[in-house]
């Protein structure tokens, strides 16, 4: 299992993954940008979380979770894009932004050769373990999986070999999502309430990843930032396939993924 980083009051940001940033528009005008997660995304990471229902916050969290504290947020926001990378995805601008998907994950504290027989022993860190949630308003629409191939990209350019998480037995939408991508997913031995899902990086998944979102190209990289950063996107209304989706209690749910933030 994975371990959070420290947040520290003295962070400070050294390297800001720009080439992962994308843009794209939706057939009814919503403009979307999956982007890695800057330290002042908490208040935006912290609406998400309180938007879902209380069966989703489990999904995701796998326990009691109903509000995150500060430090929690800076937690998931001071990223260091070495041991920790994180990924949003995000519509409207400023002010009026709004976070509506959340994409990690976390090395492995701890080489584990289970995972791989042939490891180089060199290798201090080969796996990662992910975790994932979407606004239940904005599911149905790809965004789980776009923001899924987006971190096994990363992982796969980090020279991971693995990507890993617990999912709970009873969440067949992330489930389905892990298929989707690939994952081999098998049914924990020592506990029936979870399913394990990892993938191997040096394989299939990684082109897959590649085939949905190209980051290999330098003057591509640089036009989806300087979109970003020059067209702001108006806070549109919701996907009209969200609109006629089943209300829930709490406006929002389904964050799925491991344990961890």
């Amino acid at each position: 299992m994975s371990s959070h980083p420290a947040a520290s009051e003295e962070f400070h940001i050294s390297r800001y993954p720009t080439t992962h940033i994308d843009v794209w528009t939706l057939r009814n005008g919503t403009r979307l940008t999956l982007r890695p997660v800057l330290p002042q995304d908490g208040p935006l990471l912290g609406d998400l979380v309180d938007r879902l229902s209380p069966e989703a916050r489990g999904q995701r969290f796998h326990g009691g979770v109903h509000h995150l504290t500060e430090s929690r947020l800076a937690e998931m926001t001071q990223v260091d894009y070495q041991r920790h990378v994180a990924f949003v995805i995000a519509t409207g601008h400023g002010a009026h932004e709004q976070v509506v998907a959340d994409a990690r994950y976390y090395l492995d504290t701890s080489l584990d050769t289970s995972l791989d027989t042939d490891l180089d022993s060199d290798v201090p860190h080969t796996s990662a373990e992910f975790a994932l949630m979407v606004d239940e308003r904005w599911q149905h629409i790809g965004l789980g999986t776009r923001a899924m191939l987006a971190l096994i990209g990363a992982a796969s350019e980090a020279g991971l070999h693995w990507l890993h998480g617990d999912v709970l037995a009873h969440n067949r939408r992330m489930l389905a999502l892990m298929r989707r991508c690939q994952f081999c997913v098998t049914a924990d031995p020592e506990d029936e309430n979870l399913v394990h899902a990892e993938v191997s990086l040096r394989r299939h998944a990684t082109q897959v990843a590649k085939t949905h979102i190209s980051h290999q190209s330098p003057a591509r990289a640089a036009a989806r930032l300087w979109r970003w950063v020059s067209q702001p996107a108006p806070l549109l209304p919701v996907p009209e396939a969200a609109l006629h989706a089943q209300p829930l209690p709490h406006a929002a749910a389904a964050a799925h993924g491991g344990p961890h933030a």
